[in-house]
């Protein structure tokens, strides 16, 4: 009989086999990978544009030339679209990013025909009309006005600034007045320079080699315009403390940090692990004393981020007024006890076992598998990369974990934001 006072018996992560994504090029030059894993009869197929806001020429350009797609084609308009999509059970969304315009779509491996004839058609003859940007622009406005009145969204737009410079491409945040000026011309430029043809495909899911024969019969006599890669932008960091003071508001966000390395440097994982330690994960050292034993939020995270260009390591968390001075000194007094104190075996296996554990866990679909592969693709790594994360893990020791706290983590140069 099963005896149920004692726990499970549990396993150390110290591998985990990936399934690979497969290179494949259209006919026309325009180069995609596929992943083809999991049970189930679905398809998500990516289309990822080097159209992103670092290379609009003006802020809030790359999201609405991203968002026209949906808007309508030549044949069909956007409440068509919608009903085709509906009726055959897909999901498409676009997403404008700070380097790529991303165009998903999720479907039944079985409507692939019936669908790809008119995603090919918003990608290469999209209607961009003015009524339609009219409608999109007045949508945005709306909903850039609720968000201006959130903290934390200020808080983050405004770190974003600081850390890159008020000039930088990543920094161009949207605005009422941005919206307002921008014109169905500037939109037809951005999709003619960046989105005519320039793209990649990631296809993931119950994907073979006949669906990705027939990709390239839909796609592969369309024109391939190579667009030059964008110069990287300098960031131009000082480091700053800013307060927006809101008399109404009852609650305080909160950001704390700077620049870091990228993921391709040699140190990254065990930066990676001295971030988990300090707000990575529940039982960070900062969940533990700014939630738990001081009570001034419900949560705090730290965490690495990585765009094309550039990294930074931040803080973030909501607290009421009266502590956010408390919750910052406390954040640079967790920072410096990993630069100061070892941190115990037991306390470092438990955050190198989660976080085996949780990468495990990140690539238990299809798709999952498909955004492990891109965040190696985009970066310019391969997959020994995620073999370096559990190396890392299995060797990391306390005095490794101290230097590169040193090393990284200089309260001196951090920046901190204050909204409310």
């Amino acid at each position: 009989m099963l005896n149920r006072s004692l726990p499970p018996p549990s396993y150390a992560v110290d591998h985990v086999n990936l399934i690979e994504a497969v290179p494949f090029k259209l006919d026309n030059g325009v180069p995609g990978h596929y992943i083809n894993a999991g049970a189930q009869p679905v398809i998500r197929l990516e289309f990822i544009f080097n159209a992103g806001k670092k290379y609009q020429q003006l802020p809030g350009v790359s999201y609405f030339t991203g968002k026209m797609l949906q808007e309508g084609t030549a044949t069909w308009n956007a409440k068509e679209l919608n009903s085709t999509f509906d009726n055959l059970g897909a999901f498409l969304e676009v997403v404008p990013g700070f380097d790529y315009i991303t165009v998903t779509i999720h479907h039944l491996t079985k409507h692939l025909q019936q669908l790809l004839p008119i995603i090919k058609e918003m990608l290469y003859q999209p209607l961009l009309g003015l009524e339609e940007l009219n409608n999109l622009k007045q949508i945005k406005y709306q909903q850039l006005q609720v968000d201006l009145q959130r903290n934390n969204f200020v808080a983050s737009r405004k770190f974003r600034k600081i850390l890159f410079g008020e000039d930088h491409p990543y920094s161009g945040n949207l605005d009422l007045e941005s919206i307002k000026t921008i014109q169905n011309q500037h939109i037809k430029t951005h999709y003619s320079q960046y989105m005519s043809g320039d793209y990649q495909i990631i296809a993931s899911g119950q994907i073979s080699e006949a669906q990705i024969d027939f990709i390239n019969k839909t796609l592969g006599e369309e024109p391939y315009n190579i667009i030059a890669a964008s110069p990287q932008n300098p960031i131009r960091y000082r480091e700053q403390e800013v307060l927006i003071e809101k008399e109404d508001s009852m609650q305080s966000s909160i950001r704390v940090g700077m620049p870091t390395i990228s993921r391709d440097h040699e140190d990254y994982w065990k930066l990676a692990v001295v971030n988990e330690i300090l707000g990575g994960y529940f039982g960070s050292r900062l969940m533990k004393n700014i939630r738990e034993e001081k009570g001034y939020t419900y949560g705090i995270h730290s965490a690495l981020s990585h765009l094309n260009d550039h990294s930074m390591f931040f803080i973030g968390t909501e607290v009421k007024k009266a502590y956010r001075a408390h919750t910052i000194f406390e954040i640079h007094r967790e920072i410096k006890k990993l630069q100061r104190e070892l941190i115990s075996l037991e306390e470092l296996q438990t955050v190198t076992n989660y976080m085996a554990g949780a990468f495990a866990s990140e690539v238990d679909s299809p798709f999952a598998l498909a955004d492990k592969f891109k965040t190696l693709h985009f970066s310019g790594l391969n997959y020994s990369h995620y073999g370096d994360l559990f190396d890392t893990l299995k060797t990391i020791t306390p005095h490794e974990v101290l230097e590169v706290a040193r090393k990284y983590l200089d309260p001196q140069r951090f920046s901190s934001v204050v909204v409310g």
